[in-house]
């Protein structure tokens, strides 16, 4: 029995009773299952999430990249939230990828590469604005977002995953709830069985896996990555709990400008996908908004 699957696969679908109806100013256009990558057809597919294009020629754009430990979770659950994102303006892109056992870490990394070749491909049949794109993700998928925005600019990490080299930079990124501490995720008990499925090794091994270094984009960060980045995390987490914490030192060595968001009260895991239900994910949709009008210097009303 796969605890942490059980536990993600719950929160999930929780959450998802109350929030993915999200109402929105805007009528948000939706085109489901797009095949990123033909040579998984069954795996590698996106959703689409966008408004009226107007005030502009081209729509600045988010790719969200959904959490679930590696093992699990789908762009299904965060169809709320990115209806929300597309409501401010965006081109919301919304990937599935590899999860494990099936796929290996870090084989997901490099068909989220896939994702991006495909943006840059559509750029002109959507009207995207590849010099104004952002990335978000929680959770595992804020471990993702975070890695991608770090190795960007480094060819010889993409060559080593097998990613594509592509034009498309991501100027900024809203990093929710992230795992980007391995060696504290390792301390939870439920984290065994994820390790093991993601990597072939338990928790109790994890540093003999070829690739451990890639489960800590901190690593990889240098003076390249992008400023001010938001990183918001929960007061209580019982999944990702002081994570954050090595993030906020590298950034602070480097001398890089980041924000934050700490939600009080319960704080608890991915607490922004309650959306405008609760005080804690209606200030972070508050923030949200800023930050996409600050990085992307458009306001839609």
């Amino acid at each position: 029995m796969n605890i942490a699957k059980i536990a993600f696969d719950f929160d999930d679908r929780f959450k998802d009773v109350f929030t993915n109806n999200v109402r929105t100013k805007h009528s948000i256009a939706v085109e489901k299952d797009i095949v990123y990558d033909p040579s998984l057809p069954d795996v590698c597919k996106l959703d689409v999430y966008y408004p009226p294009l107007k005030g502009r020629k081209k729509f600045p754009v988010l790719v969200d990249v959904h959490g679930g430990g590696w093992i699990t979770g789908d762009k299904y659950w965060r169809r709320g939230l990115n209806r929300a994102f597309a409501d401010m303006g965006l081109f919301v892109i919304s990937p599935n990828y590899g999860l494990s056992p099936r796929f290996k870490y870090p084989e997901c990394v490099k068909h989220l590469f896939a994702c991006f070749k495909w943006i840059c491909d559509h750029a002109d049949d959507y009207a995207l604005d590849l010099s104004n794109v952002l990335i978000t993700g929680d959770s595992a998928g804020g471990q993702l977002a975070c890695l991608i925005l770090a190795i960007q600019n480094d060819p010889e990490v993409k060559a080593r995953i097998g990613a594509v080299e592509l034009p498309l930079r991501f100027k900024g990124g809203m990093l929710v709830c992230g795992a980007y501490d391995p060696d504290s995720m390792a301390k939870i008990v439920f984290s065994d069985k994820m390790y093991l499925e993601m990597t072939g090794y338990g928790r109790k091994h994890i540093r003999d896996f070829k690739d451990y270094d890639l489960l800590n984009p901190v690593n990889f960060i240098r003076e390249d990555f992008p400023p001010d980045v938001m990183i918001a995390y929960g007061r209580f987490d019982a999944f990702v709990g002081g994570n954050e914490k090595i993030l906020f030192r590298r950034l602070d060595e480097l001398g890089i400008p980041y924000r934050v968001y700490r939600a009080k009260g319960a704080g608890e895991h991915c607490f922004h996908l309650w959306h405008y239900l609760r005080p804690i994910s209606r200030k972070f949709f508050e923030l949200a908004r800023q930050y996409v009008e600050d990085k992307t210097g458009y306001k839609y009303d």
